[in-house]
């Protein structure tokens, strides 16, 4: 007979101590795991088909936290790349700047941020995941449920969304 949502939460409640411990050995972030705990909080109502032993949710539980704690773990290797990628040269904005190249250059960023801010909810959060996370179109396809083409037709969307905002910066 299948836990109730309630034994499973019990249950979730007894490990979290341990699955905070689990998170911060492997991310060394206390912060970052407690997030991550509460983020597998989250998940919890996925669980299917319900378990029936309190072994089981343990097991998906902790199966979940090292999927999550390798998905962070990538997630920041990627980060620290694209800062390097993009920090290793000159940037627009460095000592050598003149005022005027500064100005402009904190505009170009304000109107960025200005237009990923405008961009339906969706269709951020599919620039997110194909940006940042570096996540094939194919796979941000099967975690939204949409379909690759729907993926691909939003990313071009975003990204011409971007690139006229920052043209009409460079305009102005």
């Amino acid at each position: 007979m299948p836990l109730t949502d309630d034994e499973i939460q019990r249950i979730y409640l007894h490990t979290r101590t341990r699955l905070h411990a689990f998170f911060s050995r492997r991310l060394q972030c206390p912060d970052t795991a407690a997030d991550l705990v509460q983020d597998l909080y989250f998940r919890l109502p996925k669980l299917q088909p319900a378990p029936c032993t309190g072994q089981e949710v343990r097991n998906w539980l902790f199966r979940v936290a090292a999927n999550l704690s390798l998905d962070y773990l990538r997630a920041e290797q990627r980060h620290a790349g694209l800062l390097e990628e993009h920090y290793s040269g000159k940037s627009d904005i460095d000592e050598a700047a003149t005022p005027e190249q500064a100005a402009s250059a904190f505009e170009q960023l304000r109107a960025l941020q200005t237009a990923l801010s405008e961009l339906p909810d969706r269709c951020a959060e599919i620039l997110y995941l194909s940006r940042i996370e570096g996540l094939t179109h194919t796979e941000i396809a099967a975690r939204l449920g949409i379909s690759t083409s729907l993926v691909e037709k939003e990313v071009a969307r975003a990204l011409n969304h971007c690139r006229r905002a920052t043209d009409k910066e460079d305009h102005s």
